[in-house]
C-alpha cells in the first residue's frame, strides 16, 4: 500500500469515529454502521499487508460488503439499481480484461515509440519491429547476471552448492518492492526442504533470481559476482547496445538519500531527473554496499514512493534492445555458449518446463525471463518444439499507463503462447507489423 492508499483507508476509520463525537449521534444504529466501516477498513489493511491481496481487489470486495450488509440494499428499487450496476461492470470488465492476443498486437502497432518485438523462427527473422531501440529491461536484465554466474561457476570461482546464509539475502530485501517474489521463493525453499541451518545453496539463489525474480537474490549476486565483471561480460558477449548494469534494489533508496527534510516532491523529481546517469549508478552501487555491510537496514526501509518518483527509477533501469536479447537467446537455444555455461544457463531459464508440466507435452526446451514495473512489461523467450523448430521472442514495452498496463499484461501470455504454437499467427504478426 502506498501513501495514498494508507490515507484513504485511515480516512475511512477517522471519519467513522468523527461521526460518533456528538452524543446525540451515538445511536445503536450509527455505532453499528461506524464499527462496520472500521472493520471493513481494518480488513482491507490485513488483506493487503498480511495476505498480500491486491489493494484494488480488497477495495472492491470491501465496497461489495458494504452494499450487501446495508439493509437499504434489499429494497426492490435498490436491488434493481445495484444489480444493473454489477451487470454493466461485469460485462465491461469481461470485455476489457479478457485474454486477447490481438490486443497486444494492436498495441504494438499503435505505439511504435515505446514498443519493440523481435521474432525469429528457425534462424529467420520474421519481425524486427523497432527492435534496435534501447528500452528499459526491468528484470529481463537478470539474464546477463545469470550468464556471468554460469561463467564464474565454469571457471571454478564459485560452486553451485556453496552455502548462502539467508540473513545475507535479507540484507537486500525491501518489503513491497518485488510483488512477493522473494517470499514466494522462500516458501518454495521450505516446501522442498532446501534450507539447512539457515542456509541455501548458491544455485538455488540463482534459480530464485530467474524463476521467482527475487530482487534480493539479484542484488546479492551482483555483489558476489562484481558489477565490473557483469558489465565486462556484456562486452564479451558482443552486445553493442546495452546500458551498464547496476544494483536496482538499492537504486530505490536514492530518492530518500538525496531528499532533504524541507524538499517538496516536485523539487525531488527535478533533482533526480538532472542527476547524471553515472552519478546515479555509482550512488546505487554505494548504497548496495552499505546494505551489504549492514549500514542500511533493509528491514527498516518503508517503500512508499509516489508513482512519479517510481517512474524515474523505472526509466533509469538498465536498457537494451529487443534484437540484442533475441540474438542472445538464440545463442543459448543453439548451445553457442561454452558447454558447461550453456547447460547452467538453460537450467536457470527453463523453469517453465518444470513449473508448468503441460509445456513438456509441446516443447523439448522452453526458457524465459521477463520483468515489469508499474510502467514496463518485458519478456524474452526461446523455445524448441518436439519437431525441432526453434523460436525466439523478445518483447519490450515501456511507458504504459495503469489501465493500458493492466490490459497488456492480461493478454501478454496469450499473445506469446500463440506466437510459440501457431505458425499462421506468426505470419499474421509478421505482416501486420511490417505494414504498420
Amino acid at each position: 500500500m502506498n501513501m495514498y492508499a494508507w490515507v484513504g483507508v485511515i480516512g475511512i476509520i477517522v471519519l467513522s469515529l468523527i461521526s460518533l463525537i456528538q452524543k446525540e449521534d451515538r445511536t445503536k444504529e450509527n455505532i453499528r454502521k461506524s464499527m462496520f466501516m472500521i472493520s471493513i477498513a481494518l480488513g482491507i489493511i490485513v488483506a493487503v499487508l498480511v495476505f498480500h491481496i491486491d489493494y484494488l481487489l480488497a477495495i472492491i470486495v470491501g465496497f461489495l460488503l458494504i452494499i450487501l450488509f446495508d439493509k437499504k440494499t434489499y429494497t426492490k428499487k435498490r436491488l434493481i439499481i445495484y444489480g444493473s450496476i454489477i451487470l454493466i461492470l461485469s460485462i465491461t470488465f469481461f470485455i476489457l480484461l479478457r485474454e486477447n492476443p490481438d490486443y497486444v498486437l494492436d498495441y504494438l502497432k499503435e505505439h511504435p515509440e515505446s514498443t519493440s518485438l523481435y521474432l525469429v523462427e528457425n534462424g529467420d527473422v520474421l519481425s524486427a519491429y523497432q527492435a534496435d531501440e534501447i528500452r528499459p529491461l526491468a528484470s529481463t536484465v537478470k539474464i546477463i547476471i545469470a550468464i556471468e554466474y554460469a561463467m564464474q561457476i565454469e571457471d571454478q570461482k564459485l560452486a553451485k552448492d556453496q552455502p548462502v546464509p539467508l540473513k545475507d539475502l535479507e540484507r537486500f530485501y525491501i518489503e513491497n518492492t518485488d510483488g512477493n517474489a522473494h517470499e514466494n521463493w522462500l516458501e518454495t525453499m521450505k516446501e522442498e526442504d532446501k534450507i539447512k541451518n539457515g542456509e541455501v545453496a548458491l544455485h538455488d539463489v540463482a534459480r530464485g533470481m530467474i524463476a521467482n525474480s527475487s530482487n534480493a537474490n539479484t542484488e546479492y549476486l551482483i555483489n558476489l559476482l562484481g558489477v565490473d565483471a557483469i558489465n565486462k561480460r556484456i562486452d564479451k558477449l558482443g552486445i553493442k547496445q546495452h546500458d551498464k548494469i547496476y544494483p536496482i534494489v538499492s537504486a530505490l533508496l536514492i530518492p530518500e538519500h538525496v531528499k532533504t527534510e524541507t524538499m517538496e516532491e516536485e523539487a525531488l523529481i527535478q533533482k533526480l531527473e538532472k542527476m547524471p546517469m553515472e552519478e546515479y549508478r555509482l550512488m546505487a552501487e554505494q548504497l548496495s554496499k552499505d546494505m551489504q555491510a549492514g549500514k542500511i537496514k533493509a528491514g527498516d526501509v518503508t517503500f512508499d514512493s509516489s508513482l512519479d518518483v517510481q517512474k524515474i527509477w523505472s526509466d533509469r533501469l538498465p536498457g537494451s534492445t529487443a534484437e540484442a536479447y533475441g540474438k542472445l537467446l538464440h545463442n543459448i537455444s543453439s548451445d553457442q555458449l561454452p558447454e558447461g555455461v550453456n547447460a547452467t544457463v538453460r537450467d536457470l531459464l527453463e523453469w517453465p518446463m518444470e513449473m508448468h508440466e503441460e509445456n513438456q507435452e509441446t516443447f523439448a526446451h522452453l526458457g524465459a525471463k521477463g520483468g515489469s514495473t508499474a510502467f514496463i512489461t518485458t519478456n524474452t523467450m526461446y523455445a524448441e518444439t518436439k519437431e525441432g523448430d526453434q523460436i525466439e521472442i523478445a518483447l519490450l514495452i515501456d511507458d504504459l499507463s495503469t489501465f493500458e498496463g493492466m490490459r497488456v499484461r492480461n493478454s501478454q501470455n496469450a499473445f506469446e503462447l500463440k506466437l510459440l504454437t501457431d505458425a499462421d499467427y506468426r505470419k499474421k504478426v509478421q505482416k501486420e507489423l511490417a505494414d504498420s
